[in-house]
């Protein structure tokens, strides 16, 4: 009634290194290396055609290699960099992210013109640089070392407490683009413009910063 099964056939050695060598021929077992690693392979076969029979390597094929390697590393260390990105606004200086010496006016020229050609990052960076700035030439900010952009908000909130929702929100976009990639839509970046324009023509509830 039933179908005699046969055993399953077992494959000779030969047999079992074919197929396998077929199985791994397949694409999706293709050469997996990194683009520094194949260089790397790729150095290291030249390097041992270069000294084949040679007994040494000539001191300027020597020089270039070095270079190679040399900018081998240097790839290689921007690719982790790059991987790992950038490090958060709570280990930034003040001084060296939001301040430049230009003053708040032309920074908000810089804002207009980037928001012009519509990079929205670069326009939110430069409008929240002008409200800095410009906490600080009216004494509401205090430019000391190690500061961030939340502690810069921090001072421009005590000084217009009612707009305090709206300059926490910038600072933290401004985090947010400047050391995560964020792109801002449009309507935010001009948010920030306005408040650089409000708080300008606004004047200061608390007495300034001691400096």
């Amino acid at each position: 009634m039933f179908a005699r099964l046969e055993p399953p056939l077992q494959p000779s050695s030969d047999d079992a290194r074919r197929q396998l060598e077929h199985e791994l021929s397949k694409p999706k077992y293709g050469d997996r290396r990194t683009l520094l690693q194949k260089l790397m392979d790729w150095l290291n076969e030249r390097l041992a055609d270069l000294t084949d029979g040679a007994g040494s390597l000539p001191p300027l094929w020597l020089g270039l290699v070095l270079i190679m390697l040399a900018a081998l590393i240097g790839l290689g260390l921007t690719r982790i960099r790059r991987r790992q990105g950038p490090e958060r606004g709570s280990d930034h200086d003040v001084d060296e992210v939001i301040f430049s010496e230009l003053d708040a006016d032309e920074l908000r020229a810089a804002g207009d013109r980037a928001l012009a050609d519509g990079d929205t990052a670069l326009a939110h960076v430069q409008y929240f640089r002008a409200l800095a700035r410009r906490g600080v030439d009216r004494t509401i900010v205090s430019a000391r070392p190690g500061a961030t952009a939340h502690e810069v908000a921090n001072e421009l909130s005590h000084a217009f407490p009612d707009r305090r929702a709206d300059i926490d929100a910038a600072a933290r976009t401004f985090d947010e683009v400047r050391y995560g990639g964020r792109v801002p839509p449009r309507p935010v970046v001009e948010a920030m413009r306005d408040l650089d324009a409000s708080l300008a023509r606004s004047r200061p509830a608390h007495p300034a910063v001691t400096r």
